[in-house]
């Protein structure tokens, strides 16, 4: 099976530096995965958070700039720690940066395919985020390309995948802010992503991230729509539980043709 996993800064980040512990569980859960013959596409977040670390600042800057620069320091710092423990585990990385200009043509998109799909003919990880040291406009805010659960989709129905799985700090969704409220209703299955869906999602994130659960719907449109399951899950669980449906996660299911 072919799966597409999105972590994001929420997860990534403790506080103002990246959470190490919590990505080698992770990548000890992802390589297990490869090992049992499946194709991994891993989309990571946390560059910002990282330079952040290797500055040791304590609150993020708001000036554009600044944050390109803490990215690409940032962006070195986790792919050194990623190769590092993914080798441990006798599989190789390759790093891919892409911005939304990488998705504008069917040029672009078919150069994004072919050098994804040949890293997963060779073994090779490819880790992707979004290039923050050049695509300003994430930074600014403009969402000319939103963010990495938006990248996700994208590689997703680039790369026909059969599955995308967006891990972040919840279960999945609910019909209110479970962070906020408390009778708030659990959603474990979606059929079809309607207005009531759409109005559940919240835009709230932490200070690190950018998306919440509103992009994580909107990731799960073009998905679905492409015929590919989409999962939302708690990434402080295990990853194959939350694909295999032991534990609660939320399944959009993928639009019958």
């Amino acid at each position: 099976m072919r799966i597409v996993v999105k972590i994001g800064s929420a997860l990534i980040s403790r506080g103002c530096s990246i959470n190490y512990n919590w990505i080698g569980d992770k990548i000890k859960e992802i390589s297990s995965l490869m090992k049992e013959g499946h194709q991994i596409i891993l989309v990571s977040s946390g560059a910002v958070a990282a330079g952040m670390e290797v500055r040791n600042l304590k609150v993020r800057p708001k000036e554009t700039v600044e944050l390109q620069l803490l990215s690409g320091q940032g962006q070195v710092k986790l792919m050194e720690f990623y190769r590092n423990w993914f080798r441990d585990e006798s599989i190789f990385v390759a790093q891919i940066l892409v911005t939304h200009h990488n998705f504008a043509t069917s040029k672009e998109k078919q150069s994004v395919h072919n050098i994804i799909e040949a890293y997963l003919e060779r073994g090779i990880l490819p880790i992707m985020n979004e290039n923050d040291l050049v695509n300003k406009e994430e930074l600014d805010y403009e969402r000319l390309f939103t963010d990495n659960d938006i990248l996700s989709s994208l590689v997703a129905k680039e790369l026909e995948a059969d599955l995308l799985v967006m891990l972040t700090d919840v279960d999945g969704l609910y019909d209110g802010n479970p962070k906020k409220e408390k009778d708030v209703k659990f959603i474990d299955v979606v059929e079809n992503i309607t207005e009531d869906i759409r109005s559940m999602a919240t835009t709230e994130t932490n200070s690190l991230g950018l998306g919440g659960m509103y992009s994580k719907i909107q990731a799960a449109i073009t998905c679905t729509e492409a015929g590919i399951d989409t999962i939302v899950g708690n990434g402080h669980k295990e990853l194959n539980k939350i694909i295999s449906g032991e534990i609660p996660r939320t399944l959009f299911k993928a639009v019958k043709k």
